[in-house]
């Protein structure tokens, strides 16, 4: 089957969800878990092996608050797909800086509290103890860097050595109204642009060695969806996207960090990175 989405959810509504096998699907009140068990459900949907979490959001275009709960709710939905025992994470922000239905990815990062390089002592000391230990990247797109974004984490990988890698991504969907509204967490790890056709190299634990924690927000909408005369080529996004960017992003840098910063709160974790 062809995508024209990046959710897997998204791809199970427009399957023939009563014949699919190997994919299971539970819902409790914003959340929905698609569980793809095996190789049949994989070529089903058109996704990897994997679960992939849906949570539904107020939309960014008016709330800019994600201090009403919203955090503690994100950051519950990624503990729970984290590997056990991780002890460092690497946060990696893909996507273009400069064209704002790509940049969720660059713009969550100066939302990431990263403390690798903050040593055990002084975090004795200055009273931190409860800092995880995070790193941070922003790797550009191929057209700027001549890099494949996977290169670019394999090596970063190889060198810092993290338990596990989360990537951070703009997505597509098929409803204009998951636009700025819902998020996406897997553990199958990313191929970058496959909802837009634009495929890059699989980002995953078989391509990468260290398991891949995926989180994006969907942000455009194929033309074909939207008109049967559209250019199934051609993508379309709302006029509000920066808001839908930036207080996406902020939700979800702020989340990582109440997820993995278990010591501070979620008002001083914010005045960390602000």
């Amino acid at each position: 089957m062809q995508n024209r989405t990046d959710l897997a959810l998204e791809s199970y509504e427009g399957a023939e969800a009563s014949r699919l096998e190997g994919v299971e699907v539970k819902r409790s009140g914003g959340i929905t878990t698609v569980k793809v068990t095996d190789e049949n459900g994989a070529k089903a949907l058109g996704k990897p092996v994997g679960n992939y979490v849906t949570l539904e959001v107020k939309s960014f275009v008016n709330d800019t608050d994600v201090f009403d709960g919203r955090l503690d709710t994100f950051a519950n939905v990624l503990r729970s797909i984290l590997p056990e025992n991780v002890s460092s994470v690497l946060v990696a922000g893909l996507g273009n800086k400069n064209i704002t239905a790509d940049s969720l990815g660059p713009k969550t990062n100066s939302y990431v509290l990263s403390t690798r390089h903050i040593l055990d002592e002084l975090r004795s000391t200055s009273g931190l103890e409860g800092l995880f230990c995070v790193s941070s990247v922003s790797t550009g797109v191929l057209g700027e860097t001549g890099i494949e974004t996977a290169e670019l984490i394999r090596g970063i990988a190889a060198q810092i050595k993290p338990s596990c890698i989360i990537t951070v991504d703009a997505l597509a969907a098929t409803s204009m109204e998951r636009l700025g509204t819902t998020v996406q967490f897997s553990d199958s790890g990313i191929s970058p642009g496959s909802g837009v056709g634009n495929h890059r190299h699989e980002i995953s634990f078989k391509t990468v060695g260290v398991p891949v924690i995926s989180i994006g927000i969907p942000t455009v909408v194929s033309t074909s969806v939207l008109s049967p005369s559209g250019d199934s080529g051609a993508y379309v996004t709302p006029r509000e996207i920066d808001r839908i960017s930036e207080h996406g992003a902020k939700l979800i840098g702020m989340g990582i960090n109440v997820c993995l910063h278990k010591g501070l709160s979620a008002k001083d974790l914010y005045a960390l990175v602000g």
